[in-house]
């Protein structure tokens, strides 16, 4: 039942059904905010409206267009720089909307609706903010990462030593496409003049991208909400292979993984797929290879591992594999310098390797393979780390209403959202030397 007191919350995203982590936890925090009372409005670009919208009895405002890779390349391109039908649909919806009393809530807009949503809501008159699932508010290619060199990126963002570097996935003309949209972003939407405050999923994300964005704009921490069930501690130590859940691509470290566990000689489970897979079976033939798997099968795929390999090249804001691996008390081998590594407590959830080292990482699987103690400590010291403060969707709901609160008071100031579950305490991520090579 909606409650009058409640400010109402439009929240716009790509998608109106969970087609990857934002829009999940986008709608997520819709259906669980319009169960509290709020009235909820969700405006996306694609559609069908998933079935959990429907049955909460939120409001979905659809554009019917499409995804930016499903085809049509220029009048998509086009789109993707500034969507106008997209900017004139938000701006009237907004107009209908109480003022005082009504959020804009930003999730995802580079799949189709563009930077013109963050025009639209600014003109609105209401508070905006946006929650920053990669790092795409500061970066051309979202991910502060050189996948020429497949490592991070030392440039500043819309730099000239930027725009003119060769740093995507693609082709030359893609990248200097994405610094069109990039300006689009800050110069056309202002998004940074828009915003009332920006959520980050983590600190570590949120340190990552401070220094680039405009001192006057709040950075809150809010951990996503992370769906997983407490079934009871693993038995880690009575496993004896090791798995890596994620896509096969050079930036998510899979031939580190399977290099390293060829090389230490011991079993281990790749849980997805990708263009690297013919890589994969070539450097680790002895491995298994599950491809994708339901989520319900991914959980159990990691509680029965002896330990979860992360080896990510890039940073990452967050990262499910984590979270979910330690909420089963299962301990995660991971690399130093990106959001997984921020996750763990080195020495006592997990250990650390220097990123792309396969060698080093080798050593920790062998040193795990034949220490049953340590895994056994590793996993119980997880498995209560993380149900002590659980990322659950009431946490996550309790931060949103509060940052609301306060940008509708006009006392939005930066803070962590009073939260404190994974992801969200200041870590400190250890350089490569020696000791965090092999950290155990």
């Amino acid at each position: 039942m909606r409650q009058a007191d409640l400010p109402d919350v439009v929240i716009v995203n790509d998608r109106a059904f969970p087609g990857g982590g934002a829009s999940k936890v986008a709608l997520q925090s819709a259906v669980g905010l319009a169960q509290r009372g709020h009235r909820v409005i969700v405006f996306a670009a694609m559609g069908p409206a998933s079935r959990e919208l429907i049955d909460a009895g939120i409001e979905v405002h659809l554009l019917g267009q499409a995804d930016l890779a499903s085809g049509g390349r220029i009048k998509l391109a086009a789109q993707a720089l500034w969507n106008t039908k997209a900017a004139d649909q938000l701006r009237s919806l907004l107009a209908s909307t109480s003022r005082g009393h009504t959020i804009v809530h930003l999730h995802s807009w580079s799949k189709a609706l563009s930077a013109s949503v963050f025009a639209a809501a600014g003109r609105s008159g209401h508070p905006v903010v946006a929650t920053l699932h990669d790092y795409g508010f500061v970066c051309p290619n979202a991910a502060l990462h050189d996948f020429q060199t497949g490592a991070a990126c030392p440039r500043t963002p819309m730099s000239l030593n930027c725009i003119a570097g060769d740093c995507d996935a693609r082709a030359r003309i893609h990248k200097l496409w994405r610094v069109a949209r990039q300006i689009s972003l800050s110069h056309f939407a202002r998004a940074t003049e828009v915003l009332a405050a920006a959520v980050c999923v983590t600190d570590y994300s949120r340190r990552i991208m401070r220094p680039f964005v405009s001192d006057r704009l709040e950075m809150t921490v809010i951990p996503n909400p992370i769906d997983v069930a407490d079934h009871g501690p693993a038995a880690p130590a009575q496993s004896n292979h090791f798995t890596y859940v994620g896509r096969f691509s050079r930036e998510k470290g899979v031939l580190i993984a399977a290099e390293a566990a060829e090389r230490a000689g011991v079993p281990l489970v790749l849980v997805g797929d990708g263009e690297l897979r013919p890589d994969v079976a070539r450097i680790a033939p002895s491995a298994t290879i599950t491809g994708w798997l339901a989520a319900a099968n991914v959980a159990q795929a990691i509680r029965a591992s002896r330990a979860v390999v992360v080896p990510s090249l890039w940073r990452e804001t967050q990262g499910m594999v984590v979270p979910e691996a330690l909420s089963a008390g299962v301990p995660v081998i991971t690399a130093t310098e990106t959001a997984p590594a921020a996750a763990i407590e080195p020495g006592v959830t997990g250990l650390l390797f220097e990123n792309g080292n396969a060698t080093a990482l080798a050593h920790l699987l062998s040193r795990l393979a034949t220490n049953h103690r340590l895994v056994a400590a590793l996993g119980d010291a997880a498995y209560r780390n993380y149900w002590q403060t659980p990322a659950t969707i009431d946490r996550h709901l309790d931060g949103l209403e509060a940052l609301y609160d306060r940008v509708l008071s006009g006392q939005s100031k930066a803070t962590t959202a009073g939260l404190t579950p994974l992801g969200s305490r200041v870590v400190p991520i250890p350089s490569p030397t020696a000791e965090t090579k092999t950290s155990a």
